[in-house]
C-alpha cells in the first residue's frame, strides 16, 4: 500500500469519520461564514472556494499518498471536527496524526474518540508500524486528548513550531504496533485548559 483508501470509513461508538465528499458543501459554508478555524489546511476562507476545494482540495493529500483528510461527522449529520493522517512514509512505516474539533462541540471527547478510531484503523489495515502526534507544549486540551488515546509521551522539541506569536515547544508522542503496558505518562498535569482542542501540527493551526 502507497496511498490510504479513498473508500476510507471508520464508525466509532458516536462519530462516523470518512473523506469529506461534495454533500458537506453547506455543513463547510457554515464554519466558513462563523470564521471556525479547525478544518484542513488549504480550507477555504471564503464560501466561492468551498465546491473546489471539496472536489479536488482536500484530497490531494490522500491521492500524494502521503496522507489523508478526514471528517468528523455524529449522530445529527454534522461537521464536529476533522482529522488527518499525513507526513507518512511508507517505507519507514511511520505517519502522523492531527485534529482539530469545531468550537461549539469541544469538551465532549470527539477528537480522543477519533484518535483512538483511526490509530485502529490504520494497525488493522497497513503495515505501518508507528504513529506520532505532536501538540504544543502549552496546548493542554490537546495534551490530555494524546494521553487519553494511549500515545506515549516520548519528549519536547524546543522552539520547533514558528506561530504567529512566536517559536513555541512540541511534545511528542507515539503510538507503536502491538504496543502493550502502561505508556510512559507526560511528567506534568498543570496543562492549560483554554478551550482548545486541536493538535499543533497540521491538519490545523489551533487558535490562541
Amino acid at each position: 500500500m502507497s496511498v490510504f483508501d479513498p473508500r476510507l470509513r471508520i464508525t466509532t461508538d458516536r462519530l462516523v469519520l470518512r473523506l469529506f465528499q461534495s454533500d458537506d458543501a453547506e455543513r463547510v459554508r457554515a464554519v466558513v461564514e462563523a470564521g471556525h478555524r479547525f478544518l484542513p489546511p488549504g480550507a477555504p476562507g471564503h464560501v466561492a472556494a468551498i465546491a473546489h476545494w471539496l472536489s479536488t482540495g482536500v484530497h490531494e493529500l490522500q491521492r500524494s499518498g502521503q496522507g489523508v483528510h478526514l471528517a468528523m461527522i455524529d449522530a445529527e449529520q454534522r461537521v464536529v471536527g476533522a482529522i488527518s493522517l499525513f507526513r507518512t512514509q511508507w517505507g519507514a512505516g511511520i505517519t502522523e496524526v492531527g485534529y482539530g474539533v469545531h468550537p461549539l462541540h469541544r469538551g465532549r471527547g470527539f477528537a480522543t474518540e477519533a484518535v483512538r478510531g483511526l490509530s485502529a484503523w490504520v494497525f488493522a489495515t497497513t503495515e505501518l508500524r508507528r504513529i506520532e502526534l505532536r501538540a504544543n507544549l502549552d496546548n493542554g486540551p490537546s495534551l490530555r486528548v494524546a494521553e487519553k488515546a494511549g500515545y506515549t509521551y516520548e519528549g519536547v522539541l524546543r522552539a520547533a513550531e514558528l506561530e504567529d506569536d512566536g517559536p513555541h515547544d512540541l511534545v511528542v508522542f507515539g503510538l507503536l504496533r502491538g504496543a502493550v503496558g502502561a505508556p510512559h505518562v507526560f511528567p506534568t498535569r498543570s496543562w492549560s485548559r483554554r478551550a482548545c482542542c486541536c493538535a499543533a501540527s497540521p491538519p490545523t493551526t489551533c487558535p490562541t
